[in-house]
């Protein structure tokens, strides 16, 4: 995939979230002095009314500047409360903790619904998954035991050694707990235009949906490949469904929220494993930096096409989203977490030791990213 998509993609991601804050921002009247993309110093910008929009040099993130905020977490510096003429009014801190909620939440909100329309697009266009109680061949690795079989993906795999297979984990379970060196499978497959399969050699339950049933021995693997199993075959409890038109938005939209949650739900343990791993001295080894977001995306371009590329960048949005949410210093939950503690506890944290906390945070949060940049460097560098 051509570099400039990449990041021309993920400056749309950070566009979204600073969106938020910029909306959430305006709504509670709030002076917006500055919305920037990327990171000073500036190549361009221009002010239409009391907003000045930048573009900056470092393409790393993005900042919305309001007025009145004691500390500046792009600049890194306490700025003045003090009213003028033009911003009376119109401070951020001078705001209701009402009002502050929002904006300070706006990005990851935006992030999140952000995700959603893609994912609802995605479902829309390609058709809507829905479970099933079949499991179905979705990938294939090549020259694997069961490609040599000669499975198809789309076919669905009934039964193993005779024993019926409803839910992929049981079938995950059987083939990786089975003695025997091969296994029988009972596949159903779809009958094509041309008549497909010409012989039915066993009946199952999908004899009578336009599908032939087969039977194969499929060899197993002693010592699979890291990640793959004994077979070589990705399977899945859910097929595409396809409604009538004027269904599949609202349809493919219900499921964008369902597959936002359940990337949320992903991403939170993946990071729970992770600063885990920290405490124990451990480098995150599965944890992907913008060197590793680029190969990731550029393989499944060529391999999946836009339509999966895309659904790729929907789970970055939530990423950012979860990533940002954080009670972190220097990130938007941390700046939820002080402003939760002034309300709790009645009383202003100084502007200076907010900033240095923040300021430590910022160093520990580009600290991890080296760490993870170093990471992609290496695997890129051993061809892993």
């Amino acid at each position: 995939m051509n570099i400039f998509f990449f990041l021309f993609a993920l400056s749309v991601l950070v566009f979204v979230h600073e969106l938020g804050h910029f909306l959430a921002a305006k709504k509670a009247g709030i002076l917006v002095e500055e919305f920037g993309i990327g990171l000073p110093p500036r190549i361009w910008g221009k002010k239409v009314g009391d907003t000045l929009y930048s573009i900056n040099a470092l393409p790393i993130g993005g900042f919305v500047r309001m007025y009145g905020e004691e500390v500046s977490f792009v600049e890194g510096k306490a700025r003045s409360s003090q009213k003028t003429r033009q911003g009376k009014g119109k401070s951020f801190v001078d705001k209701s903790f009402s009002e502050k909620v929002p904006v300070i939440m706006g990005g990851v909100v935006m992030n999140l619904l952000f995700a959603v329309l893609v994912f609802g697009v995605v479902y829309s266009v390609l058709g809507v998954p829905v479970g099933t109680d079949k499991v179905k061949v979705v990938g294939l690795s090549p020259s694997a035991p069961a490609e040599e079989a000669g499975l198809e993906i789309g076919d669905w795999l009934w039964s193993v050694n005779d024993e019926e297979m409803i839910e992929t984990e049981k079938l995950v379970d059987k083939v990786g707990t089975v003695e025997e060196e091969e296994v029988t499978l009972l596949v159903a497959r779809e009958i094509d235009e041309s008549g497909g399969i010409e012989k039915e050699i066993k009946t199952c339950p999908f004899s009578e949906e336009g599908y032939v049933c087969f039977e194969t021995s499929v060899g197993l693997r002693q010592n699979p490949p890291e990640r793959q199993g004994k077979m070589g075959v990705a399977v899945s409890n859910t097929e595409t469904v396809r409604y009538d038109w004027w269904q599949m938005p609202f349809r493919g939209v219900w499921v964008g929220f369902q597959e936002a949650y359940f990337w949320g739900k992903v991403i939170l343990q993946g990071l729970g494993t992770m600063v885990v791993g920290l405490f124990r001295g451990e480098v995150p080894s599965d944890v992907a930096g913008p060197v590793g977001l680029y190969q990731a995306s550029s393989q499944i371009a060529e391999r999946d096409g836009f339509w999966a590329l895309l659904h790729f960048f929907g789970v970055i949005s939530v990423n950012l989203a979860i990533v940002n949410g954080l009670p972190l210093p220097a990130l938007d939950g941390g700046r939820l977490s002080f402003l939760v503690w002034e309300k709790v506890s009645r009383k202003r944290i100084r502007p200076e030791v907010e900033m240095k906390i923040n300021n430590v945070g910022m160093l520990a949060l580009l600290a991890l990213m080296a760490l993870v940049a170093i990471g992609d460097v290496l695997r890129v560098v051993n061809g892993s």
